[in-house]
């Protein structure tokens, strides 16, 4: 937290700022040998649909059509991450101050930003029983070359932990370095930002 405090004040213009090094450490779990699927745990946090992040009929059939027959939880959140990359174009048209869409309108219309991409990747792996979180921060963007607002998901593997999966940027199992992870959530509808 920084408190700027003016004794005195005279009318005019005030400039404040700080300076400050930000140090991002990715450390990446490697999933090196098969995570059963579905997974058996004893916690259902980060299960359950939450306002934004919401499972109707058409998500959960969807998720249950690409994790058929699968045993690895990595092949099915791969999966997953992959079909909603490929079927829900990427769209700044449909991004608003006031709020994110949801992932059932998400589904519906197949379009979307960073949050509603990752609403709807979470609300599969959860309609199949998965962990899944909804994580924003930062991220360096080609768009303009600058640092903007980002949102992701974490999946949960038992025995292994948190691993990142950016459907936006197709990162699966891993983010690169220009990720800033400033807050973890069970929904999207608060920004960290």
């Amino acid at each position: 937290k920084v408190d700027f405090l003016w004794s005195n004040p005279i009318i005019g213009g005030y400039n404040m700022g700080f300076d400050s090094a930000v140090s991002v450490q990715n450390l990446i779990i490697i999933i090196d040998e098969k995570v059963p699927f579905p997974v058996d745990l004893a916690d259902d946090s980060y299960t359950k649909p939450t306002e934004y992040i919401d499972i109707n009929p058409a998500i959960r059939s969807k998720a249950q059509e690409l994790a058929y027959g699968e045993d690895d939880l990595y092949v099915v959140a791969f999966k997953v991450g992959e079909w909603v990359e490929q079927n829900i174009d990427y769209d700044l048209n449909t991004l608003t101050a006031d709020a994110v869409q949801k992932s059932s309108w998400v589904m519906q219309n197949k379009v979307g930003v960073c949050d509603e991409l990752t609403n709807l990747f979470i609300s599969m792996m959860r309609s199949l029983g998965v962990p899944a979180r909804f994580v924003s921060g930062m991220a360096y963007s080609n768009l303009g070359y600058k640092w903007v607002p980002h949102g992701w998901a974490e999946v949960y593997f038992p025995d292994k932990g948190w691993v990142p999966f950016d459907v936006t940027f197709k990162q699966f199992g891993w983010i690169d370095p220009s990720h800033v992870k400033l807050k973890v959530s069970e929904d999207s509808g608060k920004s960290a930002v």
